[in-house]
């Protein structure tokens, strides 16, 4: 259960960083995530996705049905993005803050995440996001 915690986490991450309403170029994006978690002696291996960005329609959406997330806070400054994520999981509620600042046809953030299980300690996690911009959106 971890493991796919720690995949969705990641995922989260990178859709939730990508939403940005400020100077964003529209089209498809590459985006890597490298996430840490703490007190885990291994890191994780970065994980890169393709997603389509546009000014309509800028936050890629969840598209798994188990997980409930929502946008609680979101501010654009120029071309930097802050927000607040809440998920609402069957295993807990998972909360990510986090940065984004586009530049052109590249991106560059941060976020952390708190995710709490009923019964156990918050797990906390770190990520670093970097993007490029690919080109047009494929049809």
């Amino acid at each position: 259960m971890k493991k796919s915690l720690i995949i969705f986490v990641v995922l989260l991450s990178m859709l939730w960083s990508a939403g940005a309403f400020a100077e964003i170029k529209e089209g498809l994006w590459e985006i890597t995530t490298q996430v840490e978690i703490k007190e885990m002696p291994q890191a994780m291996p970065p994980t890169t996705t393709r997603q389509c960005i546009t000014q309509s329609d800028p936050v890629p959406k969840n598209e798994d049905k188990n997980h409930d997330c929502k946008i609680i806070d979101q501010k654009v400054s120029g071309s930097k993005i802050s927000y607040t994520v809440e998920c609402k999981l069957k295993e807990g509620v998972m909360h990510t803050s986090g940065t984004t600042t586009y530049t052109g046809s590249s991106m560059d953030g941060t976020s952390n995440t708190s995710f709490k299980m009923e019964g156990q300690p918050p797990i906390q996690m770190s990520s670093r996001i970097k993007g490029k911009y690919i080109g047009p959106c494929p049809e």
